[in-house]
C-alpha cells in the first residue's frame, strides 16, 4: 500500500469517526459540497493552483514520483506549508482530469494532549486531524471527491474552510503557551535548510528523513510550520 493511500485511509477513517460523533455537523460539511451551477467532475493542477493564488497562495507541482497522484506543494504568504494531492488522474505526471484531492499539511504533535485534538476535531469546519506518533506529527487533512460534481467555488470554499481551521488550531496554541516546532533530535536540527520557497518555485525536501510519499511531505510541512507561520489569507476570510 502507497504511502499516499496509506494517508487516505486515514483520513477517511478519521472522517467516519466524526460522522458518527457529529453527524449534523458532518451534514453540514457535506452540503458544503453540493454541485453548483458550475460543476466539475474533475480538477486539474492548473485549476486548483489558479483557485490558490487568489488567496495569495504560491503553489508548484512537485516531480512526479510514480505513485499514481499528482503533488501540489503550497505555501500561504505567512509561510505556512501544506499539500495538495490530486488523485484518480488522466495523467498523474502533469496532474490532469483529476477525480478527488485530499488537503493536509502536519505540525510537531509536541506538548499537544489527545484531549485537544478531539477539541479541535469536535470544533472544525472540514479539517479531521489525526495523531501519527510514529512520526511525533499531527496530520490535518480534508478528502474531496469530484464524483457528482463540485464547482469551483465549492472547492474553494473549502480550502478557505481548511485554512480558517488551521489557523484556529495555530491560534490555540500560541494562546496556550505551547510551540509546534518539530524537533525530532539533534542531528535533525539542520533540516529546516531543505524547506524552502523562492518566488514561484517552493520545495519540501526533510532530505535526512528517508519514509516517501505523502509520508515525506507532512513531515516537511510539520517542520516548517512553527507557531510564527499564517495560514490566513491576507485580509478577512469571505465566509462565517
Amino acid at each position: 500500500m502507497s504511502n499516499l493511500l496509506n494517508f487516505k485511509t486515514i483520513i477517511v477513517a478519521a472522517s467516519l469517526i466524526a460522522l458518527v460523533a457529529n453527524p449534523a455537523a458532518a451534514q453540514s460539511t457535506a452540503n458544503s459540497q453540493l454541485q453548483s451551477s458550475s460543476a466539475k467532475h474533475h480538477f486539474s493542477v492548473s485549476e486548483v493552483s489558479a483557485i490558490l493564488a487568489e488567496f495569495a497562495i504560491n503553489s508548484a507541482l512537485a516531480p512526479y514520483d510514480g505513485n499514481g497522484s499528482a503533488t501540489l506543494l503550497a505555501q500561504t504568504s505567512g509561510d505556512a506549508k501544506f499539500v495538495v494531492s490530486l488523485f484518480g488522474c488522466e495523467n498523474p505526471a502533469d496532474g490532469s482530469q483529476c477525480t478527488g484531492a485530499v488537503i493536509y499539511t502536519a505540525t510537531s504533535n509536541a506538548g499537544i494532549a489527545y484531549d485537544d485534538i478531539n477539541r479541535f476535531n469536535a470544533s472544525t469546519n472540514v479539517t479531521i486531524a489525526v495523531n501519527v506518533a510514529e512520526r511525533n506529527i499531527i496530520l490535518f487533512g480534508r478528502q474531496l471527491f469530484f464524483a457528482g460534481g463540485v464547482g469551483r467555488d465549492n472547492f474553494k470554499y473549502i480550502t478557505e474552510l481548511f485554512l480558517r481551521d488551521m489557523q484556529n488550531f495555530m491560534d490555540a496554541r500560541v494562546a496556550a503557551g505551547t510551540s509546534v516546532s518539530l524537533n525530532v533530535a539533534p542531528a535533525a536540527a539542520g533540516k529546516t535548510d531543505n524547506v524552502a520557497g523562492s518566488g514561484d518555485t517552493i520545495t519540501f525536501g526533510a532530505k535526512p528523513v528517508s519514509i516517501g510519499g505523502a509520508a515525506d511531505h507532512a513531515l516537511s510541512a510539520a517542520i516548517a510550520n512553527t507557531w510564527q507561520v499564517s495560514f490566513a489569507p491576507p485580509g478577512a476570510l469571505t465566509h462565517e
